[in-house]
């Protein structure tokens, strides 16, 4: 990316103009919150008396990261119990989409969840078949799973999962653990490289075809789509998407959304740097390709043969005539889009993009789209040479600029970055986590809501999904997040008659302490495992306390790391891997108390 002079370099205008904003003011909803455009000195998430009652659900397997060669490794009762990253039924024509789950579990399992005895049984272990499969960092392992939309009669869906290229072995998968894995023709693919500096994390997509989907256990063959490399351990390849509006024939149909985080290149000063804003990269993007070779073969074949890029149809990828440029780019700009979900009622794709160190955003994806990192972060301009800290942060403050515009290499024009339609500050918590537009029948009155998470501290907010889609790309025009208040009955507390309000990192907390979890000895409190700046840990390391919620409760220290998934009924799920527990959210209900239950 070429930079342009002075401020201009680091602060971005409005693409659509002043006329196109004057007239979408007219139109717009009352509900819009004007945000202030500079980083808040305290909590902007309120409460609107929204309580929703979760009860648990199914309780996976103990299990623990993969530190040496032995599979599985003893459990680690100091870490994470079980770490179930996504949650995905079958397409609701697969004969038995409506009785079990397919569940990641980032150590290296996939598991089917049966929904009436809620018994896990193992149907891959990936940690058996690739011997280079790291699960070692906090974003290393299984990072999700899709199934193509012609499941039920081809039997393919596909997986995410990192490798480790320093590891000893081969890079070649082996079926010694796993003989109903046919790997006849399994051939590795040539890794997709950084275009500057070294990488040190490879992610694979790989294509499974199950020659009987009625079975528990895996029994067919696996093809490796894509395998990529990026710059650090952090920020790998994140979320697979099909869209669900695409019927056979249309344009759109059979293409894989894949969304990649940045590989913490943007947060890097130097070189690396630009390769979010960089065409030529794959990192920090999201891209769109066809597994299928023979569905569109007119369309442009990858570089390495075993996809195609949309191009010859009505609806090309964006930048396929862009000298330099990957055609598999779809939007671009990203930190860590770290999961997606595509609204069938209204064919809005959302991606949650998690922030440095200031905001986290909720980004509404346009073919083509820049949204902005790591020039960008918010409504604010980012600053990596300042810590990563936003224009209103560093001291002298770097002043927005009137008019936005990025220089981005192979562009003819200057971009202008597209902004998020909801945003939270680090105020609030650390790393926004899934979220879901919810069309489920438990919870009428939450109906075209957009539910989320944020990961470390555990809370849960909401977002109206009109109001968004209104507001989109409009600097300073966010929606308003509304924090929802858990009813919760503890299976621990038998004096207890009805639900009562807790957090949710306190139900983590306490769970993870009944399964024996042990407390952190370098976190003040040691209540859970891991480190975040807003709940504390790590003492004398990196932050040395837990701090208070905006509503003066204190947090304990460590990750309640808290996740959605929806299932093919529409309804919500919750996964929290400090205590490895799957629950369920079952009813809008009014809290009993405003007295907060603190254990």
């Amino acid at each position: 990316m070429r930079r342009a002079p002075g401020n201009a370099r680091r602060q971005s205008c409005f693409y659509f103009g002043i006329v196109f904003a004057a007239g979408l003011l007219l139109s717009l909803p009352a509900v819009w919150a004007q945000y202030p455009l500079q980083y808040p000195a305290k909590s902007e998430v309120s409460k609107d008396g929204t309580a929703i009652l979760i009860e648990d659900y199914a309780t996976p397997p103990l299990s623990s990261a993969l530190m040496g060669q032995r599979y599985p490794p003893p459990i680690d009762y100091h870490g994470q119990l079980a770490r179930i990253v996504s949650m995905r039924s079958e397409p609701a024509d697969a004969p038995l989409a409506s009785t079990r789950f397919f569940v990641a579990e980032m150590n290296g399992n996939l598991y089917i969840l049966d929904k009436a005895t809620k018994k896990f049984t193992p149907y891959i272990t990936l940690a058996e078949i690739f011997p280079r499969y790291s699960t070692d960092r906090l974003t290393t392992g299984i990072q999700a799973i899709a199934f193509d939309p012609n499941y039920a009669k081809n039997g393919k869906f596909y997986t995410v999962h990192s490798e480790d290229p320093s590891k000893p072995g081969a890079v070649m998968p082996t079926n010694a653990h796993m003989p109903s894995l046919n790997l006849d023709g399994y051939t590795p693919t040539a890794v997709t490289k950084p275009p500057v500096g070294d990488f040190l994390n490879e992610s694979v997509l790989v294509e499974w075809t199950d020659t009987n989907i009625k079975n528990s256990t895996f029994e067919g063959t696996a093809r490796e789509i894509l395998r990529v490399g990026f710059s650090t351990l952090i920020h790998p390849m994140d979320d697979i998407v099909f869209n669900p509006l695409a019927k056979p024939g249309s344009a759109d149909y059979g293409n894989l959304y894949v969304s990649l985080g940045d590989g913490g290149s943007g947060e890097t000063p130097g070189a690396i740097h630009v390769i979010p804003q960089s065409l030529n990269a794959l990192p920090g993007k999201i891209i769109r390709i066809t597994p299928n070779l023979a569905l569109r073969p007119k369309d442009k074949l990858s570089e390495n043969g075993r996809y195609r890029i949309p191009g010859a149809g009505p609806d090309p990828n964006p930048f396929l005539s862009v000298a330099g440029a990957r055609p598999e780019i779809f939007a671009y700009g990203f930190r860590n889009p770290h999961r997606m979900d595509w609204d069938a009622a209204t064919n809005t794709l959302l991606v949650n993009d998690i922030g440095l160190h200031s905001w986290e955003e909720v980004d509404i994806v346009t073919k083509g789209g820049n949204y902005g990192y790591a020039e960008r972060e918010g409504n604010e301009v980012m600053i990596v040479t300042g810590g990563g800290k936003t224009g209103t942060q560093v001291n002298p403050q770097v002043p927005f600029p009137q008019t936005d515009l990025l220089t981005v290499e192979g562009m003819e024009k200057p971009v202008a970055p597209i902004y998020p339609v909801a945003t939270y500050s680090h105020q609030e918590g650390d790393a926004i986590g899934s979220g879901f537009v919810y069309r489920g029948k438990l919870m009428p009155q939450m109906v075209g809501k957009y539910i989320f998470t944020d990961l470390t501290t555990g809370r849960i907010f909401y977002t109206d999904l009109n109001e968004m889609i209104a507001s989109r790309s409009i600097r300073g025009k966010q929606v308003p997040i509304h924090e929802i208040q858990v009813m919760y009955k503890s299976p621990f507390d038998q004096s207890a008659q009805n639900p009562v309000q807790r957090r949710m990192y306190d139900i983590v907390a306490e769970t993870y302490a009944h399964k024996d979890g042990v407390a952190n000895p370098d976190s003040p409190k040691g209540v859970l495992p891991g480190a975040a700046a807003t709940t504390g840990g790590w003492r004398g390391k990196m932050f040395l306390q837990g701090t208070i919620d905006p509503y003066g409760v204190p947090y304990g220290g460590g990750r309640a790391d808290v996740r959605l998934s929806m299932g093919g009924d529409g309804e919500l799920y919750i996964m929290s891997k400090s205590d490895g527990m799957i629950r369920k959210m079952m009813a809008v209900v009014t809290p009993a108390s405003s007295q907060m239950a603190s254990h």
